[in-house]
């Protein structure tokens, strides 16, 4: 086998968004070494990676449109597969990359200002943020262990670096700290569940040999294999910020920068919950009860105690951190419901909060680098000073407890009907009561916004800088949230587009047909 036939039977094509941004990230690095510290030309290089991603969003585009357009589908060979098993590039694969590299972008509009205003390294700060970005995305594509793990503690690291990257700030330093034991505390459990898996399986990588082995050995309805999946379970419900497994995320979410910490809040879950859909139906189908039951635990978990500590919550950032945990819940529901309206709901909702979530985050971070404060109380008044930034996190919040008729509504009612649908009547009570909940604590901050008196104004309200709206003037953050608003208002407006956006994706991926086959043939 010659250079080229080798390079064509690894399949490179699947991972050129990833080049690409790889490739940007280097560029950046490359032109920040002939720039004077001094230059006023720097503050560019942040539409290096910005320019990457796009292209990247392009071509995971391009490449969904194909998989999604062939005229026929073989469900047991999959072409997509690439580096000799390490990476796939399904349609699901494509659409949660393509969630990440999008996140990505909004991110880096959000982190623009906050960055400059904090003093710290700009370039520094992108090269970790780009790659965190990649660790997400090939985390979302890896198909074998090694790549698994590898992926996973990409963006566990760069996460760990940007949590601390405030150095100066106390907060910061504490939240990185924690971060950092109890992420290596679930990568631990987390490895020790693949090795576990290695072994019993003779020592295969790839996700399918893996699977046929323990088949093969009568080894995947095993206490060994039982025992794996708990200890995987525990690293995966660290990624998602599932409870019992989120102790991080409150205290991480109020001491990091908080563009990190909205980059967190989304891609994070979109990395984890695409490996978990793709290690639970490829791996453990013949266990696909227990894990279903172990997830519905860990989602009632999620919803219960992250809602209904929320409420108790005197930081909108740390309010924000405990409602992400109950939205883990809500987007768990989608995948233990499963094939098919189960997956699609998940990536419909996955969507809608990747833009109330960010959305929100954008308000916190203006809201901060105009009073350096996040706390509840000191929003109260923000109406009379600043009616546009009140407006655009109200829509978010309003979207985010799910009120109508707003995109959070149609996302929840649709992921609420698949679990019905699918037989998880108590579940679905559940979430309906904790959704419910999660209006009081969401609610709660606007009404302090809009009804507080000059009089009982905080110092920091009382001195809110002057402001006048005018578009030639608009700053990247301000895009940035006005996008993610928009979002929050119009998806529901377009709600079916996406719902068949998301099926065709679904049916499109063999992994999940095969899946949904051997489960009907009792394996």
């Amino acid at each position: 086998m010659d250079f080229r036939e080798l390079l064509a039977s690894l399949h490179t094509e699947t991972i050129f968004p990833e080049g690409v941004i790889i490739l940007s990230l280097v560029f950046t690095v490359f032109v920040d070494l002939f720039l004077d510290k001094k230059n006023s030309n720097i503050k560019y290089l942040t539409y290096i990676p910005i320019l990457g991603l796009t292209l990247s969003l392009g071509i995971l585009i391009y490449q969904w449109q194909i998989l999604t357009t062939r005229e026929t589908v073989n469900f047991f060979t999959d072409s997509t597969i690439s580096f000799f098993g390490s990476f796939q590039g399904d349609s699901l694969s494509i659409v949660f990359r393509f969630f990440i590299a999008l996140t990505g972008i909004l991110c880096i509009f959000l982190s623009e200002e906050y960055i400059e205003k904090s003093g710290t390294a700009q370039v520094e700060f992108l090269v970790l943020f780009v790659t965190a970005v990649v660790g997400g995305m090939f985390l979302a594509g890896a198909n074998d262990l090694v790549t698994f793990y590898v992926s996973l503690e990409t963006l566990g690291l760069s996460s760990y670096l940007l949590t601390g990257y405030m150095k100066r700030d106390i907060r910061s330093n504490e939240a990185a700290l924690k971060y950092l034991l109890i992420g290596a505390a679930s990568s631990s459990f987390l490895l020790y569940g693949l090795s576990w898996l290695y072994g019993i399986s003779g020592g295969h990588l790839e996700f399918h040999y893996l699977f046929a082995s323990l088949l093969a050995t009568n080894f995947s309805k095993s206490i060994p294999c039982w025992v794996a999946l708990l200890f995987i379970t525990v690293g995966l419900g660290f990624k998602i910020s599932a409870a019992p497994f989120h102790q991080w995320t409150p205290d991480v979410y109020q001491g990091s920068p908080t563009p990190v910490v909205a980059f967190l809040s989304v891609a994070s879950k979109a990395a984890g919950l695409a490996i978990a859909t793709r290690v639970l139906a490829i791996i453990f189908p013949s266990l696909d009860s227990n894990w279903h039951f172990l997830f519905e635990i860990l989602a009632v978990l999620s919803m219960v105690l992250g809602n209904c500590i929320a409420i108790t919550q005197t930081s909108l950032k740390r309010m924000l951190g405990y409602s992400s945990v109950g939205q883990a819940g809500f987007l768990l529901i989608g995948l233990v419901t499963g094939y098919e309206d189960g997956y699609t709901s998940m990536l419909a909702y996955l969507l809608i909060y990747l833009f109330m979530n960010l959305g929100a985050f954008a308000g916190v971070i203006l809201f901060g680098l105009r009073t350096g404060t996040d706390q509840i109380k000191d929003y109260g008044g923000l109406y009379t000073k600043d009616p546009l930034l009140t407006a655009c996190l109200t829509m978010c919040l309003l979207s985010l407890g799910g009120i109508p008729p707003l995109a959070g509504f149609f996302g929840k009612l649709y992921l609420f009907w698949a679990g019905w649908k699918a037989g998880y009547t108590v579940l679905i009570l559940i979430a309906l009561i904790t959704s419910v909940i999660s209006m009081y604590y969401y609610l709660r901050v606007i009404k302090i916004m809009f009804i507080k008196e000059s009089q009982e104004m905080s110092l920091c309200m009382q001195n809110y800088p002057t402001l006048s709206f005018s578009f030639s003037s608009l700053k990247s953050i301000e895009l940035a949230m006005g996008f993610c608003v928009f979002g929050s208002l119009f998806a529901g407006l377009l709600f079916n587009p996406i719902v068949q956006t998301a099926q065709s994706t679904i049916f499109n991926t063999p992994f999940i047909q095969n899946a949904y086959l051997l489960e009907n043939l009792n394996f």
